[in-house]
């Protein structure tokens, strides 16, 4: 009986192997001492960064700013340290000397992920550890827990775990894909708060709610703390900053990072089709095409998939060089269930819309909504992406009339 439950959660591993070691196996059935995982306060900070695109002109109403630029093209060696709940300035973790953090975020692309926003992978990585922390330490009698709100007042509601899932997988495992799965549903929240005109900014930033690679980031910071958890390497802060550290590398490492100057000229290519740059921030028509695609498995844009293949073929020897010809794009997927068992059955996330959003068009006004309305209020909003950005925009291919900038 043993050894079928282990067969059922190695097939149910989609992570690439990234969190696969010797431990693993037994870790799922150690259960899970909350005081194993750190007890930090709830990552309020949202990274500031990135708008799609780089080299971004940016304008106050219709004055353009001249001088001002956002730059947002990392390579993977510039990452630096990982620092919980960094936000926008940051002290090393607390009691370690008020160091400041040499944390960095930005775009890269990979050849197996696409374009990959590290301040969303490293956001949602830090709310996936909190969530767990939290769900385990009310999940024997069930509970709930304020969020910040981005735009609404939000809780999680959790009710007590089914005694059947922790026995065939493990506490530490139900809690940890119960987290998973909360952190991806607050993940979609942020995309619609921001395309009704919730900022964590000073500037609106509908620009970027449901960019081509948002929700894919998200994924794999929720992936990342799950390894982590599962490797029970986040009882401090310091542990799971450096854990985090570690494998994000591995993990673009895997993925097949390009170079600095590679991922400019990718964002180039797709100049004109899914960005445009001859448009400044805050103009929602700088990105011209939204990924609406919630899952729970995700595909990556890739820049094959702008159906460029002119431009494309005759630069791939630059990209082949990084990516050994594997450009297989790597599918993740964020389990919603467990033998069979809902996990919006197990756990609510419950958002009562704040009164800005409900001027700014939300569609369900000022009603108490959960995860399970998302779907009706992305079709609400992709059907108002097409008024305004055309039809097609929830497509990665270029429409009538799109062409690339990377040849000018």
């Amino acid at each position: 009986m043993l050894l079928l439950v282990l067969a059922v959660v190695g097939c149910e591993q989609k992570w690439d192997q990234l969190g696969n070691d010797e431990r693993m196996e037994s870790d799922f059935f150690a259960g899970l001492d909350t005081k194993e995982i750190v007890d930090l306060p709830e990552p309020r900070s949202l990274r500031p960064c990135c708008v799609f695109g780089t080299d971004i002109g940016v304008q106050i109403r219709s004055i353009p700013m001249p001088g001002y630029e956002i730059q947002n093209v990392l390579d993977i060696d510039e990452l630096g340290t990982h620092q919980y709940n960094k936000g926008a300035v940051s002290a090393q973790p607390r009691g370690q000397g008020g160091l400041i953090s040499d944390e960095a975020s930005g775009i890269l692309y990979t050849c197996r992920g696409g374009f990959i926003d590290i301040s969303h992978v490293r956001d949602n990585a830090d709310r996936t550890l909190y969530f767990a922390a939290q769900i385990g330490r009310i999940a024997a009698t069930g509970g709930a827990f304020p969020i910040a709100g981005e735009g609404a007042e939000r809780r999680i509601i959790v009710r007590p775990l089914d005694p059947r899932l922790v026995k065939a997988y493990g506490f530490r495992e139900v809690v940890t894909r119960l987290a998973e799965w909360l952190d991806f549903q607050a993940s979609i929240w942020h995309e619609i708060a921001t395309w009704y005109g919730w900022a964590s900014t000073r500037f609106s930033e509908q620009p970027s709610a449901f960019s081509p690679e948002d929700l894919y980031s998200n994924l794999v910071g929720v992936k990342i703390a799950g390894t982590i958890i599962r490797r029970q390497q986040a009882s401090s802060e310091i542990e799971y900053n450096r854990a985090v550290t570690v494998l994000l590398k591995d993990a673009l490492g895997k993925l097949g990072p390009l170079p600095k100057d590679a991922t400019r000229r990718a964002f180039a290519y797709v100049d004109g089709v899914w960005w445009d740059s001859t448009k400044r921030v805050p103009d929602n028509q700088l990105v011209r095409h939204r990924n609406f695609d919630i899952g729970p498995s995700l595909s990556p844009w890739k820049l094959a998939d702008a159906r460029l293949s002119p431009t494309l073929v005759a630069d791939r020897k630059e990209f082949d060089q990084a990516c050994q010809g594997d450009w297989a794009p790597l599918r993740l997927t964020v389990g919603d269930r467990l033998m069979g068992v809902p996990f919006r059955t197990m756990a609510t996330l419950e958002i009562q819309p704040g009164e800005a959003l409900v001027k700014d068009g939300f569609p369900l006004g000022g009603k108490l909504v959960t995860q399970e309305d998302f779907p009706s209020v992305i079709q609400a909003i992709a059907r108002a992406a097409e008024v305004e950005l055309g039809a097609g925009v929830g497509s990665p291919a270029a429409r009538a009339g799109e062409t690339t900038r990377g040849r000018e």
